[in-house]
């Protein structure tokens, strides 16, 4: 079937009747109803439309030009009993029509089927389409090919959603490349462009991880420890299975979506935990260690100073403190066997911890909890307590500062895995820094200052009898 018996029309009939016939068959062969038919109707159209514009065209130019008659030449024969024409003229002018010239038209599938291809995700239609189109000779000029890459552009960047495979088969059949410097747009725009493709990217990683954790438990637990909606004790028993490689992730992935993407967790329908800070495992547990060092070797001083002893006391001065280091040392490999029972029993611990301990340190499970970190405190208090046996005023008041001092410094320790300020000073030291930040001091290290120079004056005192 020809394009004319697809119109309804003849082959002579002028651009007016096509644009007619065309408008009538539209409405009974809709794109959205029957796509193939109104393909069909399209091509038709746009076939005749050119025959029919060529054809006035050519008409035009051989009206324009002066059309000279001439009698036919005559040849008498005696033998003829009537004359006839040396030449006919139908041999002068051929009665069939002159070729058209090839014209060239936009290629199939058109721009309007790829847009709908890639808003219904048929990623393979229209990276097949695209290469249908570079390899037709519609976009050979310059203009016409700057024009069709704007406009996919414009596609990529009002889609709701195109995959990053997608945008890469995209790069790879127009060429773009920004190793190259081959951009077809500013670098900004080119920017947000990857800024969008890494965000999905992210996005499909999260709903995969997500969707293995709830099909096994196993795989993907840094992102159902970030996004999952738990209570404190399931999580907790979550935390405390992660491995080094597991926190890593964990922080990564939430710093991406709290400092690159902050509006995913919506677009999926997700809430991010609050304080996932809280969460990362403590750095270092310098500070506490630091803290019960000094404290317990002033406790020790001065207690020795109060007995019998006082009489050596520069050898009590420096031998104390090392001894300290010793029980430092047996009361650290002590706590890690006490840790070990106490993760054994984190759901009692949760549930004694929520009940008893202020909601600040207790924090939902990630910071100070009952069993794990305030009973092993109560240790070197304890030992302070018998330590200033001979001292009144010591022995009351050397355990509470210890014990408060213990606590401070390992919730310190728990607060969003950062340094203490013990661990700060000593990295400051060997920057070369000098001296530690003032507001520093005020911030972090006030109070557990002000117990130690309360100890230290209070062996002054002891030593100068006015105790």
């Amino acid at each position: 079937m020809s394009h004319w018996q697809v119109l309804d029309l003849t082959p002579d009939a002028d651009e007016r009747s096509i644009k007619r016939a065309y408008a009538r068959l539209l409405k009974i062969h809709r794109p959205d109803e029957n796509p193939n038919e109104f393909q069909r109707l399209r091509e038709a159209y746009e076939a005749s439309l050119a025959e029919a514009r060529w054809r006035e065209q050519s008409e035009e130019e051989s009206g324009d030009a002066p059309v000279v008659i001439s009698a036919p030449t005559v040849e008498f024969s005696p033998l003829a009993e009537a004359p006839s024409p040396v030449m006919s003229a139908e041999q002068v002018m051929p009665l069939g029509p002159a070729e058209a010239p090839a014209i060239v038209r936009p290629p199939e599938p058109s721009l309007e089927q790829m847009q709908r291809w890639l808003a219904e995700g048929r990623d393979r239609q229209v990276l097949d389409g695209l290469r249908v189109w570079l390899a037709s000779e519609w976009l050979l000029p310059f203009e016409r090919r700057q024009q069709f890459e704007q406009t996919l552009l414009d596609w990529l960047e009002y889609a709701e959603e195109w995959s990053p495979a997608f945008f890469d088969g995209v790069c790879q059949i127009m060429g773009w490349d920004e190793a190259q410097g081959s951009l077809p747009c500013e670098y900004w725009r080119w920017h947000r462009l990857i800024q969008r493709c890494e965000a999905q990217a992210l996005a499909e990683t999260i709903q995969a991880d997500l969707a293995r954790f709830d099909s096994d438990g196993i795989h993907g637990q840094p992102a159902a420890l970030l996004f999952k909606d738990m209570t404190d004790r399931r999580r907790r028993a979550l935390a405390d299975g992660f491995g080094s490689l597991d926190w890593q992730r964990f922080a990564e992935l939430a710093k991406a979506v709290e400092y690159q993407y902050p509006q995913l967790p919506e677009r999926l329908g997700l809430h991010t935990l609050d304080n996932w800070r809280d969460w990362l495992p403590a750095n270092s547990y310098r500070g506490v260690y630091l803290f019960l060092w000094v404290a317990l070797s002033l406790v020790l001083v001065a207690s020795v100073f109060t007995s019998s002893m006082k009489k050596d006391g520069v050898g009590v001065v420096v031998i104390m403190p090392l001894m300290v280091l010793g029980v430092n040392w047996i009361g650290m490999r002590a706590y890690q066997f006490w840790a070990m029972l106490a993760v054994a029993a984190a759901p009692l611990d949760v549930l004694l911890s929520r009940s008893l301990l202020p909601r600040r340190w207790y924090r939902q499970g990630a910071g100070l909890l009952l069993l794990r970190h305030v009973l092993p405190s109560a240790v070197p208090a304890a030992l302070t307590c018998v330590w200033s046996s001979d001292a009144l005023a010591l022995r009351w008041i050397s355990p509470v500062l210890v014990f408060l001092g213990t606590l401070y410094f390992t919730n310190e320790a728990l607060s969003g895995g950062q340094l203490s300020m013990w661990g700060r000073a000593l990295r400051a030291l060997r920057l070369g820094l000098g001296r530690l930040p003032v507001d520093m001091l005020k911030r972090e290290g006030l109070w557990a200052a002000m117990a130690v120079a309360i100890m230290a004056a209070s062996v002054y005192f002891r030593m100068k009898g006015l105790i």
